[in-house]
């Protein structure tokens, strides 16, 4: 009798620990930070993401970041680790606070890059030599990577297939900010606001910035935009594929 009433407790904790799992969100791990699963499934999810870094406006738009608990993925350029004083400081802070570093190429350079023969091989062994630089200072290597201008109009078949052989995972975006285009933050926001009432519920929405002064104005608005159309966010996870991009 005392064992049959033993095991009923158990059953009954059992019973009370999945309820619990099932009402309550379940924390995990991802890049060492820790992530809230709420049936992320089902969640709509936006990333937030920055080329051309890093500039002297990274740090303005991690604080905004970090205030609104966002992880950013950051697509940084060979050559402004290079001529940015404080860069490696910058990339440690970018890496230490939970954010993503990714690639982004050399060069940045368009006739490069796209438009000679050996473009195709320049291109995977730019992003190559990055992700070189980027272990030897942070100890972070990844596949993730973005063409400069994106693929559309800009890759070749040859691109594509010197992308798979090297091993890497280049993604554009749904939603261009057109930052660099803009002359002020409300500029950012309406154009945002725009393609955003556009996507048809993309599961993920990859939206993209570059590391200005006007973008980091209007972060804050774009988050709240976001928000209010039920998007979350989370943190990237190495291997992971964006819906839609390929």
């Amino acid at each position: 009798m005392k064992s049959l009433f033993f095991n009923f407790k158990k059953i009954i904790l059992f019973f009370i620990c999945f309820i619990l799992i099932i009402i309550f969100p379940i924390k995990i791990f991802a890049n060492d930070e820790v992530v809230e699963f709420m049936n992320l499934e089902e969640k709509k999810i936006a990333y937030l993401t920055f080329d051309d870094g890093p500039t002297i406006y990274t740090e303005r738009i991690l604080d905004i970041l970090n205030e609104h608990e966002i992880s950013g993925i950051f697509f940084v350029l060979g050559s402004q680790i290079k001529d940015l004083p404080r860069s490696n400081e910058i990339l440690s802070r970018v890496k230490s606070e939970g954010h993503f570093i990714a690639l982004h190429t050399m060069t940045h350079d368009k006739f490069v890059l796209y438009q000679s023969e050996k473009s195709p091989s320049i291109f995977t062994a730019e992003m190559l030599e990055l992700r070189s630089e980027l272990f030897n200072m942070l100890g972070h290597s990844t596949k993730l990577c973005r063409a400069p201008y994106g693929k559309k109009g800009h890759f070749k078949i040859a691109h594509h297939q010197a992308v798979k052989n090297a091993g890497l995972y280049c993604v554009d975006w749904h939603i261009d900010s057109r930052d660099w285009a803009s002359s002020n933050k409300n500029e950012i926001v309406k154009e945002v606001a725009t393609q955003l009432a556009l996507i048809d519920d993309e599961k993920d929405l990859v939206l993209l910035f570059h590391e200005l002064s006007r973008t980091a104005d209007a972060l804050p608005e774009v988050i709240r935009l976001l928000k209010e159309a039920d998007y979350t966010f989370v943190p990237y996870v190495e291997g992971q594929v964006f819906d839609g991009l390929e």
